[in-house]
């Protein structure tokens, strides 16, 4: 798959201006257009959308600004989701549906904005595509540069591998990393001599690695071992369950929406 449809989600946080140039230098780097979405929801609900106009220019002002570079083709696209009769989380998915990957923040926690504090693990698990999550808190200079892909065997890992192509195949560095757990793939065979060729035909040469957690959460151990790589993006299939019969993501998933330090790359 190649990256020729990149949709950004526009909110007024103050992280948007950030995720709206990772966004425009991942859509420069892959000759992709980019697609600004900016979604209002419920706004009377809200003393921070007293003047709706006013904050949708103000995004448009910021995208435009943001994405002014040669070669670069945008599009804009707004929706009053109170006029739609949809959440904004359906409303992004919506978009997603047709682009090849969804670009969106992290929740930040504050609770001061319009945005849903669900929307990363709603977009994850509804888009239909990959969804690249940015956290943040994090100064972002570069981001797929030196990837480091969590792999488990199974239809997750193996979808966010294939989506991921684009980026392993422009990175520096890409390392595999397998978490040792009880029913693992090392139980059945190695797990990395598959991979590392499947990669290795794909043009991408990766160097594969298995871990003991030694204690620590799965989440934990990944974001660890991108600190001690210099990762600036982590790729992961991301792996659903239902917690009072309501779908959701796993618990390394969900960990990794709360606890991220570097840019996430999940597929469902």
């Amino acid at each position: 798959m190649a990256l020729k449809d990149i949709l950004v989600h526009i909110d007024d946080r103050p992280s948007c201006a950030q995720r709206i140039a990772a966004a425009r230098d991942l859509a420069l780097a892959h000759e992709a257009q980019l697609t600004g979405l900016y979604a209002t929801e419920f706004p009377f609900f809200s003393l921070h959308h007293t003047n709706a106009e006013a904050d949708r220019e103000k995004a448009r002002e910021l995208f435009r600004s943001r994405t002014e570079a040669r070669g670069l083709q945008t599009d804009w696209v707004e929706i009053d989701c109170t006029k739609a009769g949809i959440g904004m989380s359906e409303a992004v998915n919506f978009h997603a549906y047709y682009r090849d990957l969804l670009v969106i923040g992290q929740t930040d926690g504050s609770g001061e904005h319009a945005v849903p504090k669900d929307l990363p693990e709603r977009a994850v698990l509804g888009a239909g595509r990959p969804v690249l999550i940015l956290p943040y808190a994090s100064d972002l200079d570069t981001v797929g540069r030196r990837v480091l892909l969590a792999w488990r065997g199974g239809p997750e890992s193996s979808r966010a591998v294939h989506d991921a192509m684009p980026f392993l195949q422009q990175a520096r560095s890409v390392t595999v990393i397998s978490v040792r757990t009880p029913g693992g793939d090392g139980e059945f065979g190695p797990a990395s001599g598959d991979l590392v060729g499947h990669l290795a035909r794909h043009g991408v040469s990766a160097t594969f690695e298995e871990v003991d957690p030694a204690g620590l959460a799965v989440g934990d151990m990944l974001l660890n071992r991108a600190t001690d790589l210099g990762s600036d993006l982590l790729v992961m299939g991301a792996f659903a369950q239902s917690r009072r019969a309501i779908p959701g993501l796993g618990e390394v998933g969900r960990h990794l929406l709360k606890y991220m330090t570097i840019p996430v790359l999940m597929s469902h």
